[in-house]
């Protein structure tokens, strides 16, 4: 599935009393079958510069959405992947993947992640049923 063709929807919300945002890509709701992307990947970078909500300001912003998108580009170009979308929480960008190719994502980003000059960490966990996005979906 190529993201460049899909609809993604913000969501405004709140963690730890901090103003949080997330866009997530719609048309995965209608994925028939999720659960052959069975591999959430949860990757997070901090941003070097942010405002006071702890959101990053708009060069940074600029900064980490081009690392998105060079993460979505390798990903759905080079493994069976599906991006999700992203959530901005305080002093965090969290991208947001599901994958069948556990290897070859976790490949990529340790040496893409090392790249960036970013903190940043990722986890990919077993989730089928996608739980850990379900609330995104819950709310389209």
């Amino acid at each position: 599935m190529n993201s460049e063709k899909s609809t993604y929807t913000g969501f405004e919300f709140e963690v730890d009393g901090y103003p949080a945002l997330a866009i997530i890509n719609a048309d995965l709701k209608k994925l028939e079958n999720k659960s052959m992307y069975a591999h959430g990947v949860f990757i997070e970078i901090i941003p070097d510069s942010y405002n006071e909500d702890g959101h990053p300001v708009e060069e940074e912003y600029d900064y980490l959405n081009g690392i998105e998108k060079s993460i979505i580009s390798y990903l759905e170009q080079q493994t069976q992947s599906v991006h999700v979308g992203h959530t901005t929480q305080f002093r965090s960008l969290q991208i947001i993947f599901y994958t069948k190719d556990i290897e070859a994502v976790e490949s990529f980003l340790d040496y893409y992640l090392s790249t960036i000059e970013r903190e940043s960490n990722f986890e990919i966990e077993h989730d089928p049923e996608w739980v850990n996005v379900s609330a995104f979906y819950d709310l389209l």
